[in-house]
């Protein structure tokens, strides 16, 4: 069953084959996740927003036309989600008497490419810049995280973007320049 196409595990889930639906969640979960995960702050909020997306997705799986992927249906659906999310998730802890705050976005994330094996002063200058950059992306406002993210982690397209934002290529374009201009801010140049 895991040679089906899209379309055809879309046409089997309407026909209420389980099977299905769980190659589907599958397929399609690593993806989702790691977009969740750019735009939620926390791991588990990446996780619910993925869960909340397929929920959505299965509601919604008639709506679906065929002559757009899949996935970039789905991704849409995921970016919407887990900006609820995450917001959802900001007002509790904003809320909360815990000193405990969270790791931002849940863990550093390598963004760049890996230091020279064999130069562990590269590789510690490497390592620092890449927690310095995740957490200065993790503050950026929402809109210019999720555009950066999605277009220098994801490698998604302005267009692409834009269809999944559901906003103008336009606004994506300058979401962009000013989410580097504010990156370069606080970070400064990086080596």
């Amino acid at each position: 069953m895991s040679a089906l196409t899209d379309q055809e595990l879309v046409a089997a889930c309407l026909q209420g084959k389980e099977s299905a639906y769980a190659l589907l969640v599958e397929r399609h979960t690593p993806r989702l996740y790691r977009i969740a995960a750019r735009i939620c702050r926390r791991p588990e909020d990446a996780e619910d927003a993925v869960q909340e997306t397929f929920l959505q997705a299965v509601r919604d799986l008639r709506k679906w036309k065929p002559t757009a992927p899949l996935e970039a249906w789905l991704v849409t659906i995921t970016v919407r989600t887990a900006k609820k999310v995450d917001e959802r998730s900001n007002r509790i802890a904003s809320r909360s008497d815990s000193i405990e705050q969270p790791l931002l976005n849940g863990r550093p994330r390598q963004i760049a490419g890996p230091a020279e094996v064999g130069d562990p002063a590269a590789a510690v200058t490497h390592a620092y810049e890449a927690v310095k950059l995740a957490a200065a992306v993790a503050a950026l406002p929402e809109k210019y995280r999720a555009t950066i993210s999605l277009r220098f982690e994801e490698g998604l397209s302005p267009k692409e973007i834009a269809e999944a934002l559901q906003i103008p290529e336009r606004t994506v374009r300058t979401h962009l320049l000013r989410g580097l201009r504010m990156l370069k801010e606080s970070v400064g140049e990086l080596e």
